[in-house]
C-alpha cells in the first residue's frame, strides 16, 4: 500500500528504482514529516494530507460530531493544510474559526487555502502549539483535534489549558485514526479509551466515545464537555 501511495503522489518516483534508492525510503522520509512538516518534503506531506481520500472522509465525520452553528467560535488544534478549517468556515458564517499549528509550512498552505475567509475575519490562523496557546481574552464553543493529539508535549496539561478557554458547556472533540502500517481496529479502540482517560484527568465531563468504520482502519472520536 505504501509504495502505491508513493507512486500515486510522486509519479516521478520511478526514477529511483534501479538506482539504489528504494521507493520505501522516499516514502518513509515523507511520512516522517506528518508530525511537523518542514521544507520541501513538508510541502509534499501537506499536499498528501489535503488530498488523501481517507483524510477527507475523516474530516467530514469529525466536523459533524461538533454539530456546528453559524455563530460558533471554533478552535482547531493542528490544522495542517487547513482543509477542516475551510469546511468549518463554510458553516460558521457569523462566528469565527481559529486554528493553531506548529508548522510554518502548514500555516502557509492553510492560509492560502482559507485566504478569502481570513480576509473577512472569519478564520484566524496562529503559529504555535497547545503549550504556547494563549486565549485569555477569548472563549470558544467547540475545540477540534484530528490526528495531532499524539504530538502534544503534555496531553493532560494541554487539555487543562484548553478547558480554561472553553465556554460553559463547550465541547472538545479528539479524533484519531491510526496511520501506522498494519494498524487495526483494536488500536483504534485502545486510542479511544486512552483519550477518554486524558479528558477525565483534565477535568472534562460527559465524556463519550464514538467510532466509525473507515478505510484503511476505523476512526474514533472522543467528546467531552468543559
Amino acid at each position: 500500500m505504501l509504495p502505491g501511495l508513493a507512486k500515486q503522489y510522486f509519479p516521478w518516483s520511478n526514477v529511483f528504482e534501479g538506482k539504489g534508492v528504494p521507493i520505501m525510503s522516499v516514502w518513509e522520509k515523507i511520512s516522517a514529516q506528518f508530525g511537523k512538516p518542514t521544507g520541501f518534503l513538508g510541502v509534499v506531506a501537506g499536499t498528501i494530507m489535503a488530498n488523501r481520500r481517507s483524510n477527507l472522509e475523516r474530516n467530514v465525520w469529525a466536523i459533524s460530531m461538533l454539530k456546528l452553528r453559524p455563530t460558533d467560535r471554533v478552535l482547531e488544534i493542528g490544522f495542517g493544510p487547513g482543509v477542516a478549517i475551510q469546511k468549518m468556515s463554510e458553516v460558521v458564517t457569523k462566528g469565527v474559526v481559529w486554528g493553531i499549528d506548529h508548522s510554518e509550512v502548514m500555516l502557509k498552505q492553510a492560509s492560502i487555502r482559507n485566504n478569502k475567509a481570513i480576509s473577512k475575519g472569519r478564520v484566524k490562523l496562529l503559529l504555535g502549539s497547545v503549550s504556547s496557546l494563549s486565549f485569555t481574552d477569548v472563549q470558544v464553543d467547540k475545540i477540534l483535534d484530528i490526528n495531532s493529539f499524539q504530538f502534544w508535549e503534555s496531553p493532560v496539561d494541554g487539555l487543562k489549558k484548553l478547558r480554561t478557554c472553553l465556554a460553559p458547556s463547550g465541547i472538545v472533540a479528539l479524533v484519531h485514526q491510526p496511520r501506522q502500517p498494519g494498524s487495526t481496529d483494536e488500536e483504534t479502540d485502545r486510542a479511544g479509551r486512552k483519550l477518554a482517560d486524558y479528558l477525565e484527568e483534565a477535568g472534562f465531563r460527559d465524556i463519550s466515545i464514538e467510532k466509525r468504520s473507515m478505510k484503511p482502519v476505523s476512526t474514533v472520536c472522543v467528546l467531552g464537555r468543559g
